[in-house]
């Protein structure tokens, strides 16, 4: 029975038709398990992060925040920044600094804001060990390119932090560096930490970060400046490497003005660096909107409109209308044998409000439908992409917490739609990506820029479906980006020996009953029901606005 038709992009399709999934017996590639990792930032021009969520009156994060953590778990976290990192002194973040008061001071951030450091380094690993997970710690890389410290100077702070976090108690150290093993074990904890990767600066192709080093060396051509920057990243090598040569480093994909084609390019650098890393967040602060290149009043959007230009970001898209994350930027990466790491990424938009009128619809469902899509496209991509970082973890006012928490701990946290996705994901995925084949998948025009994402290139699919597996399990992890129109797929599995009598539907879609105003944020829910099979052959309704994962158990 047909209950409509669709016109989208010039494919006719009958509602009530199902659309079909072949998927094959035959691993892609590795799914990386630290692609569903996080960011534990403190940003000190807006959200302290884990300085805000702290049970009050201790410097640990709430129970309740830390028992959410637990769920979704997370393989790994990046800690302490962020852009904030390449301004402020990692000494800040420990007590019994030698030459300073034993207590911390109060840091001032790169926009000139205070942040206070109760929890700073030995809080963090004390909620690493809780969560057991691995650790990115990110150095300042400022201070060097900017000459605001002289480069060997620089370069030997840098690798303190790494001192204080894996270096043995007794340990020789470079000349003229502190004991910072000491100074942990003062800290009451004489073991070493283990860090597993050290990024040296953050974003170093930001704007704010390229005029402070234009200012401080006088440089401007892009070939001195990349030669420059080698020159420092080889000194933060050489200290690192005095320390702990086991850890694994990671810089940026993207320097501006290809000075990467230079940097990455370096024997050195590729003998050493395992990992490039590249950033995605979309929509960014919403100001206008345009559709292809011309301004466009934001009421004459309907929320139909506003929804599906929601849901098609962040990421890259290919010709089929499928999400592929960063791919269109790691090419000459790879091209040298980088891994990537996608150390910050989200679905971050603000400014809705202030249009005027502001949209008829409200975007945090939509915004985890884009998270997930984006995460469909980490795993399209899990042969060149090892590592990916959700931003931001925990906090109290930024739209992109994974977890929202209340300063006062008066009231539980709860999870936005961004960080319920991956925790969603992250619960229920398999290890290897299997090929799938489809025809005649739906598409929709998505016209409008909005903020930092532009439309397009091509048509956005409908339903983005990938699928996983493991020994004990095949994952389908299917999104419909309808606003208005469930949609019904026919999973072809017969390339399978046998499959289960029983599949699980997991489905993320919109909260019911509704969240009260104060926590309009609290949009999705998940919820699970069993669906019987009929041989190796399934018909799956996915319901408009969702995202379905169904865990279909091999025989």
């Amino acid at each position: 029975m047909v209950s409509g038709l669709l016109s989208l992009s010039g494919v006719r399709f009958e509602a009530q038709e199902s659309i079909n999934f072949v998927v094959r017996n035959q691993s892609v590639t590795r799914i990386d398990n630290r692609l569903f990792g996080h960011f534990l930032e403190r940003a000190s021009w807006g959200e302290p992060g884990p300085e805000t969520s702290l049970e009050p009156g201790t410097d640990q994060i709430q129970p309740a925040a830390v028992d959410l953590m637990r769920q979704m778990k997370i393989p790994l976290l990046r800690f302490p920044g962020g852009t904030d990192v390449d301004y402020i002194d990692w000494r800040d973040l420990i007590s019994n600094v030698p030459g300073r008061d034993a207590d911390r001071p109060v840091t001032i951030g790169y926009t000139g804001e205070e942040i206070t450091n109760q929890f700073g380094l030995d809080e963090y690993f004390q909620l690493r060990d809780l969560l057991e997970v691995e650790t990115i710690l990110v150095v300042n890389f400022l201070d060097a390119v900017s000459r605001k410290l002289p480069l060997e100077e620089a370069a030997l702070r840098a690798a303190g932090l790494l001192a204080y976090a894996n270096a043995p108690v007794g340990s020789t150290l470079p000349a003229g560096m502190p004991d910072w093993p000491a100074v942990r074990r003062a800290n009451g904890h004489p073991e070493p930490y283990q860090v597993e990767y050290i990024q040296i600066g953050n974003e170093t192709w930001l704007g704010g970060f390229r005029k402070r080093v234009r200012e401080g060396t006088e440089l401007s051509d892009p070939t001195d400046l990349a030669e420059w920057y080698l020159q420092c990243l080889k000194a933060y090598i050489r200290a690192i490497d005095a320390v702990d040569p086991r850890v694994e480093l990671i810089i940026d994909g993207t320097l501006g003005q290809g000075m990467e084609r230079i940097v990455l390019a370096d024997p050195i650098i590729r003998s050493r660096v395992k990992y490039v890393a590249f950033h995605s967040y979309a929509p960014g602060h919403i100001r206008d909107v345009k559709r292809e290149g011309e301004p466009v009043a934001s009421g004459d959007l309907r929320a139909a409109d506003w929804w599906k230009a929601w849901v098609a970001m962040p990421g890259y898209f290919s010709e089929s209308g499928v999400n592929q994350a960063v791919a269109n930027h790691t090419g000459f990466a790879q091209s040298l044998g980088y891994q990537v790491a996608v150390t910050e990424w989200n679905w971050n938009g603000w400014g809705f409000e202030d249009l005027e009128p502001p949209p008829t619809i409200d975007w945090p469902l939509a915004s985890g439908l884009g998270a997930a899509g984006f995460l469909n496209g980490l795993m399209r991509h899990g042969n060149e992409v090892a590592i990916a970082c959700q931003s931001m973890l925990v906090g109290a006012s930024w739209d992109i917490t994974s977890i929202r928490v209340d300063p006062t701990a008066q009231t539980p946290p709860y999870f936005l739609p961004q960080g319920q996705i991956t925790q969603f994901y992250s619960n229920h995925h398999g290890a290897n990506l299997l090929s799938v084949e489809s025809s005649e998948v739906p598409r929709y025009r998505q016209p409008f820029d909005m903020g930092w994402a532009r439309s397009p290139g091509s048509d956005i699919a409908l339903i983005d479906l990938v699928a996983t597996a493991d020994e004990r399990m095949i994952y389908v992890h299917a999104i419909n980006r309808s606003f208005n129109q469930d949609l019904s797929i026919a999973l072809d599995l017969s390339d399978f020996p046998a499959i289960g009598s029983a599949v699980t539907h997991h489905l993320f879609s919109e909260r019911q009953p509704a969240a009260p105003a104060s926590q309009r944020l609290h949009a999705g829910e998940i919820t699970a029901k069993s669906l019987p099979t009929q041989g190796q052959k399934l018909q799956v309704k996915l319901p408009q606005r969702s995202v379905s994962i169904l865990e279909i158990p091999r025989a």
